[in-house]
């Protein structure tokens, strides 16, 4: 009787499923749609956050692989689960990853005065203080001046130096001067290159100050200016160019940026510093949108992906993402250290709609610039 009893619960063990599989699967579900959502969340509150929406893709990625196993194994509630956190999540998919086709692509107006090309790009400084390349005409001006957008909107755009004067892009001036008879070299490395006049002015702090978090803002700064461009339509319109503050990975080897010149942090803490200064610089950025005209387009380097807190608050309820609009893909616009995100945007609002996007693979920075063209005749 009592081997028989043992015999029954052998059994009913062996019969029992192992759940591992699927708690595993559910914790990964609950992780990543926290992760999704984590940029309604302000990294000067609580900044692990920022880290979090970083980890969205990766975790996206791994959820899907595991979709996969659990098909496979025929693991029926782990499917659901995953099914259930791909349905919730999908609003922030489709920004990481629009899924626009040439058969829902707006229409191209008859009229090519009707449309404007912009480009954004971080042409790091067309690598004039590259020892490597500082005798070669920059590929990044050459990649610019094929593509032909309208208007340039460039970010660390080599404005410590004449470029007449700069090895990399003395043999390239007099193509550039005749294609873009309307430039201007801020400073700060903001600069535009426009077929169409335009007046700048400035937008945000200036440069040397510092703040709170005691960072010095003689380099690697939050930078924003903007260009009210004349269209030969009479149409007004408003171009926002910026660059928000970096992850200063190599703080402690530049003194122009450290906490003090005592302190040097470690990684992760320049890091959590940094969240919280592009926070900042994202709640004024949006200040000066909110006081500009209706026809706005806002771009630049971000140094921060789509759904990120900072991105949310820059383009709050007004502006468009033109990737997510008409682009396709993935396109991420960092290409160093396996980082392949898309930290630099375009963003518009008024009587314009974009009707292309695409990312240019090319060039010689550690960004790839997006370009957007719009219909600029909408009423």
């Amino acid at each position: 009787m009592a081997k028989s009893t043992y015999d029954y619960n052998l059994r009913r063990r062996k019969k029992r499923p192992n759940r591992t599989f699927e708690i595993a699967c559910a914790i990964l579900v609950v992780i990543t749609i926290a992760c999704a959502f984590s940029g309604n969340v302000d990294p000067k509150t609580f900044f692990p956050s920022a880290f979090m929406t970083l980890a969205f893709v990766p975790m996206l990625l791994l959820m899907l692989l595991l979709l996969v196993i659990a098909l496979l194994w025929r693991r029926w509630l782990a499917v659901i689960a995953v099914i259930v956190a791909i349905v919730i999540t999908l609003p922030v998919i489709t920004v990481f990853l629009p899924m626009n086709t040439a058969e829902n692509a707006p229409a191209v107006p008859a009229d090519p005065k009707a449309m404007l090309k912009v480009m954004t790009f971080n042409a790091l400084m067309f690598n004039h203080h590259d020892v490597e390349k500082k005798d070669k005409p920059s590929a990044s001006m050459r990649m610019i001046l094929d593509a032909d957008p309208d208007v340039v909107m460039l970010q660390e755009g080599a404005a410590d130096a004449d470029w007449e004067e700069l090895t990399t892009l003395k043999p390239l001036m007099a193509e550039v001067k005749a294609k873009y008879p309307y430039r201007f070299l801020g400073d700060e490395g903001l600069c535009i290159m426009s077929k169409f006049p335009f007046k700048a002015q400035t937008v945000g702090e200036q440069l040397g100050t510092r703040t709170a978090l005691g960072y010095n803002r003689k380099q690697n700064a939050y930078l924003a200016r903007s260009f009210d461009l004349e269209l030969p339509s009479g149409k007004q319109l408003r171009l926002v160019d910026f660059r928000l503050q970096s992850y200063h990975l190599s703080f402690g080897k530049n003194p122009n940026v450290r906490v003090s010149p005592d302190v040097k942090p470690n990684p992760l803490e320049r890091m959590r510093r940094s969240f919280a200064l592009r926070s900042g610089n994202a709640e004024d950025l949006r200040h000066f949108i909110d006081g500009c005209p209706k026809n706005v387009i806002v771009c630049g380097d971000m140094n921060d992906v789509p759904t990120s807190h900072v991105y949310r608050v820059i383009k709050g309820d007004d502006l468009n993402d033109a990737w997510s609009d008409v682009g396709r893909g993935y396109a991420f616009t960092y290409n160093r250290h396996h980082l392949k995100y898309r930290i630099d945007h375009i963003l518009y609002r008024g009587d314009l709609k974009a009707i292309r996007a695409e990312r240019i693979k090319g060039g010689d920075s550690d960004h790839y610039p997006i370009m957007a063209t719009f219909d600029i005749d909408i009423n």
